[in-house]
C-alpha cells in the first residue's frame, strides 16, 4: 500500500497539480526515468527537473489520469517494483479531448525510513513488434534511419542497468556456458569479467554452490521444458569462497546462431534468508541450552515419523532438580540444564534428535535404533555421566530418570511420548536415577 501511495502522491504532483516540488520529493537523488519520447530521458534527479520545468513551460495545464492493472511486487525488504497500465487525458484546446495510453514500471526502495523511486520507465503499447527489434519500438514518420547498434546496444545497456539485479545468461548445455552477464552480477560475485572468465572457463554450472547444483540443474530444465521458464532459489560462490543467496527468474530464448539459452534476473536475497533461518532457529530451539524445543522436537521427529521410521524414544527427568534450584539457586539450575544437554550432544549420532520440552525435561529420539540392548548402554551411559558430573553439587543428591519407548514406525509423536512418559513415572516411583 506504501508504494502504492507513493506513486499516485506523485502523479498527483507531477501529472495534475503541476507542483514541481512535491514531485521531486518522491525521488531518489539518483532516479532513472525513461519516458515514451525519445529525448525523455533522465539519469539522476536533476536531470528529471529539467525535462520536467520544460514539459511544464510547453503545457502548463495539468492532466487527469487513471491506474489500471495495478501489479506490485516485493523483492526483498524495503525494495518493491511495480507494473501498471496509465490513461491520461487532457483538454484538445477546442472543447475535445485528447486521451494516452501508456505502461509503467517503477522501482521503489525504503531509503531512511521512507519510500522513494529509484527509477521509472514509461513505454507506449504496440501491437506488433518488427522482426528485427529486440523489443517494440515505432519511429515518427519524419525520422531518418532507425536506431543502429551501438545505440540499440546503448538502450539496452540502459534498461538492464535500472533492473534492480543482476543479469545472467547460458546456453541450455553441459556447464551452462556463458552467453550474457551484467556488472551488477559480476559484482554479485566479486569478480572482473576476465577473472570470472579464467576462473570458470566460462561454465556457469561452477558459480553455483555444488550443493545445489543438482536440484538447479532440475529445477531450471524442468521448468523450461514445462512452459519456457523457471524460478529457483540456491547459492551462489563468490570469488572469495563465500556463497550468496539468490532468487533467480529466467526464460529461455533463441540466440542468432540458433542455439538455446536462458537469460535471467538474479536478486541477492541474503539478508532476508539470514533473518527466516534466524527467526526459525528462535522458534525451534531453546535458548538456554542450543538444542531443539519441543516445537522443533516435533517437527524434526515427525518427519522421521511421517516416512513410518521405527526408532526409540527417551524422555529424561532430572532429579531432585526444584530442591537444587532452591539450594544453589536457578542460575545455578540453568548450568545443570546446559549440563546435561551437553552429556547428550556426546551420546548421539549424526541423525539422532535432542530436545529439552520444558522445565528440566529432555527427550533423545534414535531413528532406526531398536535394540534393547543399545538402548541399554546408552541410557546407561547418560544416568552414570550425568550422576557424576552432578557430585559437584554435594547438597543436592542430583541424578537423572530415564523412560525408554521403542516405536515400529506405526506411532505418532504424542503416542511415543506418552509411553515414554508411563516408564519414566514408573522409575520415579522405584527410587529414582534410572531407566526402564
Amino acid at each position: 500500500m506504501a508504494v502504492k501511495e507513493l506513486l499516485t502522491r506523485f502523479f498527483d504532483a507531477y501529472l495534475v497539480r503541476r507542483d514541481l516540488e512535491s514531485a521531486m520529493a518522491c525521488l531518489s537523488d539518483g532516479v532513472i526515468s525513461l519516458g515514451t519520447g525519445a529525448q525523455e530521458i533522465a539519469l539522476d534527479k536533476d536531470g528529471l527537473r529539467k525535462l520536467m520545468l520544460k514539459e511544464f513551460a510547453e503545457i502548463p495545464d495539468g492532466f487527469r489520469y487513471e491506474i489500471s492493472k495495478y501489479c506490485e511486487r516485493q523483492y526483498r525488504e524495503g525494495l518493491s517494483g511495480v507494473f501498471c497500465n496509465m490513461t491520461t487525458t487532457m483538454s484538445d484546446g477546442s472543447g475535445g479531448e485528447l486521451s494516452f495510453q501508456t505502461r509503467l514500471t517503477m522501482t521503489a526502495a525504503k531509503l531512511d525510513g521512507e519510500w522513494r523511486i529509484l527509477n521509472l520507465h514509461m513505454s507506449t503499447p504496440s501491437d506488433q513488434q518488427e522482426g528485427e527489434e529486440f523489443f517494440p519500438i515505432k519511429y515518427g514518420r519524419r525520422a531518418i534511419g532507425k536506431l543502429d547498434a551501438t545505440a540499440g546496444r546503448k538502450l539496452i545497456e540502459l534498461m538492464f542497468s535500472m533492473l534492480p539485479g543482476g543479469i545472467m545468461g547460458g546456453y541450455l548445455e553441459k556447464g551452462l556456458p556463458l552467453y550474457i552477464i551484467n556488472d551488477t552480477m559480476l559484482d554479485y560475485l566479486g569478480y572482473t569479467y576476465e577473472e570470472l572468465v579464467e576462473a570458470t572457463g566460462e561454465e556457469m554450472q561452477k558459480v553455483i554452490a555444488p550443493e545445489d547444483w543438482d536440484r538447479v540443474k532440475t529445477e531450471i530444465f524442468s521448468g523450461i521444458e514445462k512452459n519456457g521458464e523457471y524460478d529457483v532459489r540456491y547459492r551462489v560462490v563468490r570469488k572469495d569462497g563465500t556463497r550468496l543467496w539468490v532468487n533467480d527468474k529466467g526464460r529461455e530464448i533463441i540466440t542468432e546462431d540458433g542455439r538455446r539459452a536462458m537469460v535471467s534476473v538474479m536478486l541477492d536475497i541474503s539478508e532476508g534468508v539470514r533473518i527466516q533461518e534466524k527467526l526459525k532457529k528462535e522458534v525451534m530451539e531453546d535458548s538456554l541450552t542450543g538444542i531443539l524445543n519441543r516445537k522443533g522436537a516435533v517437527s524434526r521427529i515427525g518427519d522421521c515419523l511421517m516416512h513410518h521410521e521405527p526408532g526409540a524414544m527417551l524422555m529424561l527427568d532430572i532429579d531432585n532438580f526444584k530442591h537444587l534450584n532452591d539450594t544453589y539457586g536457578h542460575q545455578t539450575g540453568d548450568q545443570v540444564l546446559v549440563l546435561l544437554a551437553d552429556l547428550m550432544r556426546k551420546n548421539i549420532r549424526a541423525n539422532d534428535v535432542i530436545a529439552r520440552i520444558g522445565g528440566d525435561e529432555f527427550i533423545l529420539f534414535l531413528p532406526g535404533c531398536i535394540q534393547e540392548e543399545i538402548l541399554r548402554k546408552k541410557a546407561d551411559r547418560i544416568c552414570s555421566e550425568f550422576c557424576r558430573e552432578g557430585k559437584k553439587y554435594d547438597k543436592v543428591r542430583l541424578s537423572v530418570s530415564i523412560g525408554i519407548a521403542v516405536g515400529d514406525g506405526n506411532s505418532d509423536f504424542d503416542q511415543l511420548l506418552k509411553k515414554a512418559d508411563d516408564k519414566l513415572y514408573e522409575v520415579k516411583k522405584n527410587g529414582k536415577g534410572n531407566f526402564r
